[in-house]
């Protein structure tokens, strides 16, 4: 029989994410959007009722309550619901699952423990980014012994490219304190807050430098300090501090040291969401998230999550993996209230497994899986089990809309770190090097000149712009080689050029099309990867690129690429050695999308340029891209 489920707050940031996925995931369920407003049309999917909900009227709350099996409670800002919404769902005698971040809501929840148990029913608490993820991570290290002194801390990096929701500023505003509720020995106490000690700042991937923390009271040392804490973990300490991209440590301290009433609290929370909406609009909002949970002072031995994601897609998706496990019957028994950190091991193990399934994984903080998320933009995407949502769908270089901020400069720092670059270095003097510079300039512009025939080619069509970054593009990469031959010799530019350019394009098609886990969630896996990649291939073809040759059968799809323009380009500028680096990008980028996945590829390198591709789903069928 289909579960009927009511979201509270279901129009919110994190409210209409949890909609979204649960819509795509499980249409069987029978889903309501609940809130004080109708949302705005077309925002909800067709099959989600909207159902008028104020829980400050208990009566009629509780008896629109009684009419679904579990409610999950997106409602903001907590510190001010507390456990009001947890009261009418337990009266209404319905299971919950909420998301709350707050440490006193934690506390008022966990005060309904007894009440639950009596009543027979089921409450999931703090089923978010942090806490939530971070408790999943928290105890994965805590049950495997990984501190002797069973200290552990927990990191978190925004950046503000998302801008957030109106209630997030409550939260963040609720988070800057003089005196700091934390896990000490074992015991939840009181602290100075550690505004400036040796932990204050911390070195998260990609940041240029390390970033000022702000500590904060998390949940996690409200649920530590109950009764029913799962029998393998063991914590004495906890610190857990956070990063957001522009939010400064003066004002945090400044809005610690000010108590402000309910008038000025308000004024602070809606300028902070307005501002918010202004940063994620400016050229180098950051739209990666990094949490990092680790055991004493050795980050490399803990976990990490990292990737292009907001913390409220985090956030719903955790929610919505904990819904997954109350659909398994993984908790049926478990009356009463509880966090990650209450759950046995096997049922941890449930959600991290349901949590993977939408796409949302960790990794042990080993060099590599920091390299990863240091220069490939980590692992981790916003996606709702729909090609649809798939990071730059049919889109490629020319016809992106906004690349990551951070491109540019790895870019460069690609550049300034490859072998050929310290080469050309190490050949030359001041005057020689700056020498080779301004004639790599003129060469760029001589080059560029010299490819006039393409962007004459296409001068009447839609594609004229982008046939103008493209000839840009090959005569930069033309001009900068051509001058390193002339330098360093054929063979030794050639294959020092080589390696800067693949190692440069692996990072940036790692950006470019999504992580494979973004598939795992998906019905289809493999039949999405390669309509993915499908519709990459056609807007090039289309570009005039490349010729594309289709051809499909019950069991495999042979693709073809030739009349190959890139090759034609770089012999008609002296550099047809250059012409199969492309591809050869193309075909490490197909292989990483295929990962961990049934999907045989097989690429055959023909004349330059030009491939042939032979994709097989293992015991299964190709179906044509729509």
């Amino acid at each position: 029989m289909s579960k009927k489920v009511i979201v509270l707050g279901g129009s919110g940031e994190t409210g209409r994410r949890i909609i979204s996925l649960l819509t795509n995931k499980h249409p069987e369920l029978t889903l309501s959007c609940a809130a004080r407003r109708p949302p705005k049309e077309g925002l909800l999917p067709d099959s989600v009722v909207y159902q008028h909900v104020d829980i400050d009227n208990e009566i009629a709350t509780i008896e629109k309550l009684k009419l679904y099996d579990i409610a999950v409670i997106a409602l903001g800002p907590l510190d001010k619901f507390a456990a009001k919404a947890h009261k009418l769902c337990l009266t209404a005698g319905i299971d919950a699952i909420d998301i709350n971040d707050s440490i006193e809501a934690s506390d008022d929840i966990f005060s309904l423990h007894e009440s639950a148990q009596q009543q027979k029913t089921i409450s999931l608490t703090g089923m978010g980014f942090s806490p939530g993820i971070s408790t999943l991570m928290l105890t994965e290290l805590a049950s495997n012994k990984a501190s002797k002194t069973d200290n552990y801390r927990i990191r978190l990096y925004m950046g503000a490219a998302y801008g957030g929701g109106e209630t997030s500023p409550n939260a963040i505003l609720a988070s800057f304190k003089q005196q700091l509720t934390c896990w000490r020995d074992g015991k939840k106490t009181q602290i100075a807050t550690p505004w400036t000690d040796p932990h204050s700042h911390f070195a998260f991937p990609s940041l240029s430098q390390p970033a000022h923390l702000i500590p904060f009271a998390t949940p996690e040392v409200s649920g530590l300090s109950q009764s029913h804490v799962a029998n393998d973990i063991k914590i004495n300490n906890l610190d857990s501090r956070y990063s957001i991209q522009y939010l400064t440590i003066g004002f945090a301290r400044f809005m610690a040291k000010y108590k402000l009433g309910e008038k000025w609290h308000n004024y602070f929370s809606n300028m902070f969401f307005k501002n918010g909406q202004k940063l994620k609009n400016k050229k180098d909002a950051d739209p990666d998230t990094c949490l990092w949970v680790y055991p004493d002072d050795n980050p490399k031995a803990g976990l990490l999550l990292f990737g292009v994601i907001s913390s409220y897609e985090l956030t719903a998706k955790m929610a919505c993996a904990a819904l997954e496990v109350w659909l398994q019957g993984k908790v049926e028994n478990c009356y009463g209230i509880y966090g990650v950190e209450h759950l046995d091991k096997e049922t941890r193990s449930a959600l991290k497994s349901a949590l993977s399934q939408y796409g949302v994984t960790y990794r042990s903080a080993t060099p590599e899986n920091i390299a990863i998320a240091n220069n490939e933009f980590g692992w981790v995407d916003s996606t709702n089990n729909q090609l649809s949502s798939q990071r730059n769908l049919g889109l490629n270089w020319y016809t992106v809309i906004k690349q990551h901020p951070k491109m540019v400069k790895r870019q460069q720092q690609y550049l300034y770190n490859s072998e050929i670059w310290k080469k050309i270095k190490n050949s030359t003097n001041t005057f020689s090097f700056c020498k080779f510079v301004i004639s790599t300039m003129l060469a760029w512009r001589r080059d560029y000149k010299k490819l006039a025939y393409w962007r004459e080619k296409y001068s009447s069509s839609k594609n004229t712009k982008y046939w103008q970054a493209i000839t840009r593009d090959i005569s930069m990469f033309t001009s900068g080689y051509g001058n390193a031959k002339k330098l360093l010799g054929k063979e030794k530019a050639c294959e020092l050029y080589s390696k800067m350019f693949l190692e440069t394009g692996k990072m940036e098609m790692r950006w470019l099309w999504p992580n494979p886990e973004s598939f795992t969630g998906f019905e289809s896996n493999e039949q999405n990867r390669i309509n993915y990649w499908l519709n990459w291939l056609k807007p090039y073809s289309e570009l005039g690129l490349f010729t594309l040759t289709e051809k499909h059968s019950t069991s495999q799809l042979q693709v073809s690429l030739t009349n190959c323009a890139y090759t034609a380009m770089f012999k008609s500028l002296n550099c047809g050695e250059l012409s199969d680096l492309v591809r050869e990008m193309e075909r490490e980028a197909l292989y990483h999308l295929g990962k961990d996945s049934n999907i045989n590829i097989n690429w055959q390198s023909t004349n330059p340029g030009e491939a042939n591709i032979n994709l097989q789903i293992k015991e299964q069928t190709i179906r044509k891209a729509s």
